[in-house]
C-alpha cells in the first residue's frame, strides 16, 4: 500500500488575490517568503501553513524541517486540515520532529474529520497494520474508501488490496483486480505492477500473460524496482514476449541497482550461467550484498561459491556461517550442505550428531540428506541419535522465534 508525503503545498493555501500568491504565480518565492512570514507570525493559519510549506521544501526559504513542523503545528491547532495531515506525515516519518506514531494517527484524524482525502489513506493504513493505533481492519477499509471515493488513486489500490486479503472486508478477487486495474489505469506504477501480476496468474481477472508484462513494463518504466525485476524473469523465461535475455538483464541490472533483493539473486544466478571468471565475481557479490539483507537464497548460492572459491576467495568457515544463515531458515539445500560439512569437518569442526540433526531437518525435502542421515544412523548411538534430536528441536524452536 502506499502512504502519502509531503509535497509544496504554498499555492493551495494562499487565497489568489493576495501579494502572497502573485508572487507565487511569478515564481519569487522568496518575495512570497516575505510576505507570508508577518502574516504568519501573526496567527494566519493559512500563511503558517504556506510558509511551513517553504520551510520543508527549501522554496523561497531555507529548508529546515524543525521549523517547517513548528509552522505546522501552530496552523494545525487553529484547525487547518492541510497542516494537520502535514504534521502528521512529518512524526509519522520522524522528520523534523521525534518520530511518534500515535501523535501522527491523532493528527491524521483530524484532517480525515474534515474530509482531507490523504489523511483518511494515511490513517487507514495505519489501522489495517496496527501502527500508532490498535488494529482495526473494518475501519481501515471505511477511510479508505472514503479517501477513494475522492478519487485518491493510492486510496483506489490500497482497497483493491483489502479485498484481495480479505481485509476489513469479505475477500473477493474480482472486486480487487477491478480496484487495482482502475488505479493501474490512473498510472500508479505500484497497482500496475500488481495489476500485471493478477493477469499473469489469472486472478480476479482472465489470465493474459501478454497483457501482464505490458503492465509490468508500464511500472518498469516508472522505476518501480519491483516490476522490473518481474518483468526481467518474465523476459528472461519468455513468459508474455519473446525470450529476451539481453532486456532482461537490462531489468534486472535496474532493479538489483536499486538494492531489490529478488532481481539480486536472479541476476546472479543468470551470470553464474556464463563460463566467466567475471561474471563468476560479480554474481558472488550480488549474492553477497543480497545475502546481507537476509535472504536465504542468496545465502545458499554465497556458501557454495565460497566453499567452491568461484568468484571469490575459497573460504570454508565463512561459506559455513552463511549455509547456516539460509539453513536456520529453512532451506533444506543448506541444511543438508551444512549437515555434510559438519560430518566431514570442513569450515567447522566436524561433529557428526550436528551432522545428523541437520540431515534430519532436510530429509523432508532432499534425498541426499535422507541417504546421508540413515548412513549416519548406521554408526550413531542411541544417546547421540536422542541428543542430534535435542538439537534440532533447539534449532527449529529458535528458528520459529525470530520468525515471530
Amino acid at each position: 500500500m502506499v502512504a502519502l508525503v509531503l509535497g509544496s503545498a504554498c499555492r493551495s493555501t494562499v487565497d489568489s488575490r493576495t501579494a502572497t500568491a502573485e508572487a507565487i504565480e511569478a515564481g519569487d518565492w522568496s518575495a512570497a517568503t516575505r510576505e507570508l512570514e508577518p502574516r504568519a507570525r501573526a496567527g494566519d493559519a493559512l500563511a503558517q501553513t504556506a510558509l511551513a510549506a517553504a520551510h520543508f521544501s527549501g522554496q523561497g526559504a531555507p529548508r529546515d524541517a524543525a521549523l517547517a513542523a513548528q509552522w505546522y503545528e501552530k496552523a494545525a491547532r487553529q484547525g487547518e486540515a492541510r497542516a494537520q495531515y502535514s504534521l502528521a506525515v512529518m512524526l509519522e516519518r520522524g522528520e523534523g520532529v521525534a518520530r511518534d506514531e500515535a501523535l501522527a494517527a491523532e493528527w491524521y484524524g483530524r484532517a480525515a474529520e474534515q474530509g482531507h482525502a490523504g489523511a483518511q489513506n494515511n490513517l487507514g493504513l495505519m489501522y489495517g497494520e496496527g501502527r500508532g493505533v490498535a488494529r482495526d481492519d473494518a475501519r481501515g477499509f471505511e477511510l479508505l474508501n472514503q479517501a477513494a471515493a475522492q478519487g485518491l488513486v493510492e486510496a483506489r489500490y490500497a482497497v483493491g488490496l483489502m479485498f484481495a486479503r480479505g481485509q476489513g472486508v469479505e475477500r473477493d478477487e474480482v472486486a480487487a483486480a477491478t480496484w487495482v486495474a482502475g488505479a493501474a489505469e490512473r498510472g500508479l506504477p505500484q497497482a500496475q505492477a500488481q495489476y500485471g501480476l493478477m493477469l499473469l496468474e489469472g486472478r480476479g481477472v482472465a489470465r493474459d500473460v501478454e497483457a501482464a508484462v505490458t503492465w509490468l513494463r508500464r511500472a518498469a518504466e516508472q522505476g518501480l524496482a519491483s516490476a522490473q525485476a518481474q518483468l526481467g524473469i518474465a523476459l528472461a523465461r519468455g513468459v508474455g514476449a519473446p525470450t529476451d535475455p539481453g532486456e532482461a538483464e537490462r531489468w534486472l541490472r535496474a532493479a538489483a541497482a536499486q538494492e531489490f533483493v529478488a532481481a539480486q539473486v536472479a541476476l546472479a544466478l543468470s551470470l553464474l550461467g556464463r563460463d566467466d571468471e567475471a561474471a563468476s565475481r560479480e554474481a558472488a557479490e550480488l549474492f553477497e550484498r543480497a545475502s546481507q539483507r537476509g535472504d536465504a537464497v542468496a545465502q545458499d548460492n554465497f556458501s557454495l561459491l565460497l566453499l567452491r572459491g568461484r568468484g571469490v576467495e575459497q573460504d570454508p568457515a565463512a561459506a559455513a556461517h552463511w549455509a547456516r544463515r539460509a539453513a536456520e531458515q529453512g532451506l533444506a539445500s543448506a541444511q543438508a550442505r551444512l549437515g555434510a560439512m559438519y560430518e566431514h569437518g570442513r569450515g567447522v569442526e566436524r561433529d557428526e550428531v550436528a551432522a545428523f540433526a541437520w540431515y534430519t531437518l532436510a530429509q523432508a525435502q532432499d534425498p541426499t540428506a535422507r541417504e546421508r542421515r540413515e548412513k549416519l544412523a548406521a554408526r550413531l548411538s542411541s544417546e547421540q541419535i536422542e541428543r542430534a534430536d535435542a538439537l534440532r528441536r533447539e534449532w527449529r524452536d529458535a528458528a520459529s522465534k525470530r520468525a515471530e
